[in-house]
């Protein structure tokens, strides 16, 4: 199973990193590929509504970092996106990447993929039911199966370890991403 992890956050050794790093060695102990992306060191172009997603070859025409991006997405089985949670949504850098999933939802190479949800939040769950609308609606129209959102309220760098739950909730979320492959190779 191939595993990739967005980081979304500004802070190269926040929060949402160390719940990533947390969940990618969980996820490696039982021989799972995993690759971490920092968002952050890709240049993502907005989406410019140009449509040629929409035509002959259904992939987006902008040539920046998230041609890359697009690579290891179609690789993978399970996304994993990792943001704070600003002002009730994910961060500018997640945003500009969910903008520019226009190709999937004509293309359909996201079809039958899982997709996970790591979000720290400054104050508490309800800040965070926004951003977790917003990413099971994008799943849904891609065909994505949602598996769960972790949401641990966190500010400064590192609060997220000190939740006694966390550990508890990675190790969900990982056997969940463990099971919903074994259930694809079952069917």
């Amino acid at each position: 199973m191939h595993v990739v992890i967005f980081i979304g956050s500004p802070r190269k050794d926040g929060n949402t990193t160390a719940m990533a790093n947390l969940l990618a060695g969980k996820l490696r102990d039982d021989e799972t590929i995993v690759e971490l992306f920092d968002l952050y060191d890709h240049d993502i172009d907005p989406c410019i509504d140009c449509r040629e997603c929409k035509k002959e070859q259904l992939v987006c025409m902008q040539t920046d970092g998230m041609k890359k991006l697009y690579a290891k997405m179609e690789e993978a089985d399970v996304l994993v996106f990792g943001t704070p949670v600003y002002w009730f949504g994910p961060s500018g850098r997640t945003k500009l990447m969910i903008d520019r999933f226009k190709p999937y939802f004509i293309n359909k190479k996201l079809y039958g993929k899982k997709g996970a949800l790591l979000l720290p939040s400054a104050v508490d769950r309800e800040e965070s039911n926004l951003t977790i609308d917003q990413f099971k609606r994008l799943f849904k129209a891609l065909g994505m199966e949602y598996l769960d959102a972790i949401t641990i309220e966190a500010y400064e760098a590192g609060d997220v370890l000190k939740n006694n739950n966390l550990h508890d909730l990675i190790i969900d979320l990982k056997d969940r991403i463990i099971e919903s492959h074994q259930n694809v190779l079952e069917e």
